[in-house]
């Protein structure tokens, strides 16, 4: 029989550190891409709520040009284009870029929906107590957009890690790069495909859990 035709867990334990330094990667990767997606995502809902002149229609092109066009053309235009126009950059750092600016722009649009759906009374409320404007976002709008809004951000962080093994492509060092990797060089495509679901469905998960305790958290924060 083929060496190559049952499922091996010795060989899986021999290519577990190499997978675990990928799970890393992916896990850095996609933290930081999805911090750096919320940051956008709170910025330019507030831009489009307070409809700011001018900026308002950067953004919603900005919006319109990243949903609107694959993320794999995006991620080969900043790794492969912009050196054309003389920005080099690595491919961690390309890839990062990407992938939090396609966020960005989902999350933009999860929040703007949030903060249309906040009570007026409320708002008007603030307003007649003279409470400004910024400290009325800050401190009062933003938690309760936020706390209605947990399941969306979570599912577009979760679409993020998920798109993060699109990286692959451009040779960032993460989960399916290393595994695709192991399988150039030993052909047992059987036990890293299972290792990629493993650690997929592992870190899902556990961003379930989180997001579920935080939406918990927020629930108690305001008399749940």
């Amino acid at each position: 029989m083929n060496s190559t035709s049952h499922f091996d867990w010795t060989y899986l334990l021999s290519a577990a550190p190499a997978l675990l330094v990928g799970l890393r990667m992916t896990i850095v990767v996609a933290g930081s891409c999805i911090l750096c997606s919320l940051v956008l995502g709170y910025i330019g809902s507030a831009v489009l709520y307070f409809e700011v002149p001018y900026v308002r229609r950067v953004v919603r092109a900005y919006i319109a040009l990243i949903r609107n066009t694959p993320l794999l053309v995006q991620i080969f235009f900043f790794y492969f284009g912009l050196p054309e126009l003389g920005v080099r950059v690595d491919a961690t750092l390309s890839g990062i870029l990407v992938l939090s600016v396609w966020g960005g722009a989902y999350q933009i649009e999860n929040l703007r929906g949030a903060l249309l759906n906040l009570p007026r009374a409320l708002i008007e409320g603030a307003r007649s107590l003279g409470i400004h404007p910024l400290r009325i976002y800050l401190f009062v709008m933003l938690p309760l957009a936020t706390r209605t809004v947990v399941p969306a951000l979570m599912n577009t962080s979760v679409s993020i890690t998920k798109n993060s093994a699109l990286l692959t492509a451009i040779g960032v060092p993460e989960l399916t790069y290393v595994a695709m990797d192991n399988i150039a060089s030993s052909y047992r495509s059987l036990e890293n495909f299972f290792a990629l679901f493993v650690g997929y469905l592992v870190i899902v998960l556990c961003m379930s859990v989180f997001a579920n305790l935080v939406e918990h958290h927020l629930g108690r924060g305001f008399g749940k």
